[in-house]
């Protein structure tokens, strides 16, 4: 496996206000908050007046619907590929 590989995870973003699903390769050692704001700009590029980021979004648990600590990693976190995330 690639050392590149091995420093990234994939991931399945939902996003409510375009109703769609989304994959994506994150790094494991940007903390949550980064991440976070990464994806927020990411949707107003990708779905234009769908998404606004209008303050700070929050990434949690689909499944459980847990908001992730912003100055975790995902490595910290446990975070492994497939795992749901929810962009609010």
């Amino acid at each position: 496996m690639h050392e590149e590989s091995r420093d990234k995870i994939f991931v399945e973003l939902f996003f409510p206000a375009g109703e769609k699903i989304y994959e994506a390769r994150l790094p494991l050692d940007l903390r949550i908050h980064e991440i976070t704001l990464l994806l927020s700009k990411l949707m107003e590029e990708i779905v234009p007046g769908s998404y606004k980021a209008r303050g700070p979004a929050v990434l949690c648990d689909r499944k459980s619907g847990s908001i992730f600590s912003g100055v975790k990693t995902p490595r910290e976190l446990g975070w492994k590929n497939g795992i749901q995330l929810l962009l609010l």
